[in-house]
């Protein structure tokens, strides 16, 4: 069932569903939306109550001038969280969700049990990935989302796996193309301006999940290995056939690793 919030100047769409005891938050990644975890959650629902988010300015979610940075946009989970007065909650990102997982770890520890990193990374970008990032939003501000998004989906899967999968990559860059221009320059710049998490996944409590993809070339997987030795209590999950896009390339791994994550 989807439902909304207001939120400050923004609206922020989510949907909830599953059955059990312990709650599992989902965020999706870069210039995508909740329904990137319609068949994911499927098998989880039977033993988790799932909360799958649109983040601010992706798919239903309106954008806010005031969600320009990745701890906004945490802000905007955690009115999510009040709402459905949600004290502890698994709390797992795809992509740029896993930065905002780790946002709102650092604002809002006591709120979880867990973060799950799916391909994603604690390091904050180099000069060179920032200098890409701001590349990004001129040119979706420029040539319209449409446009990036048919240029970025299919450099995010395996070349085997889109070849094989022109349905799936096409659905992904309909539901890209209507998302509005300046969000996704907002999300590109978000992401270069984050800020370094390797403190804090050194230092935390937590247990962490990390769902690696060997061919990512979003987040390459030298960068994963020196980051799974950092949390003090972590779950590796390796998919040896996928690049950025585990939940569709290796979709019963992936699921099998959240489960175990949230049910340990």
């Amino acid at each position: 069932m989807e439902k909304n919030i207001h939120h400050l100047q923004s609206k922020i769409n989510y949907s909830f569903t599953g059955n059990g005891e312990k709650i599992l938050v989902l965020l999706h990644g870069f210039c995508e939306d909740l329904n990137v975890w319609n068949e994911f959650i499927v098998p989880l629902e039977k033993d988790i109550r799932i909360i799958c988010i649109d983040l601010p300015g992706f798919g239903k979610s309106l954008p806010g001038t005031e969600h320009t940075t990745l701890e906004h946009i945490a802000d905007a989970i955690e009115a999510v969280l009040i709402s459905e007065q949600i004290e502890k909650c698994f709390m797992v990102g795809h992509s740029m969700g896993g930065y905002v997982a780790l946002a709102f770890a650092e604002k809002y520890s006591d709120r979880l049990c867990g973060i799950g990193l799916f391909h994603s990374s604690c390091f904050q970008d180099d000069d060179q990935k920032k200098q890409n990032r701001k590349k990004v939003a001129e040119f979706v501000l420029s040539n319209g989302s449409k446009v990036f998004a048919h240029e970025l989906f299919p450099t995010l899967f395996t070349n085997e796996f889109a070849a094989n999968n022109k349905l799936l990559i096409q659905s992904l860059e309909d539901r890209a193309a209507v998302f509005p221009a300046s969000a996704i320059a907002n999300g590109s710049l978000a992401m270069g301006n984050r800020k370094d998490k390797t403190s804090f996944l050194s230092t935390t409590s937590l247990p962490i999940l990390m769902i690696i993809g060997k061919h990512d070339l979003a987040i390459p997987f030298e960068k994963s290995l020196m980051m799974s030795h950092l949390p003090a209590s972590a779950q590796i999950c390796l998919l040896q056939h996928s690049a950025h896009m585990g939940m569709f390339e290796e979709p019963e791994k992936s699921k099998q690793a959240v489960l175990n994550f949230v049910l340990s």
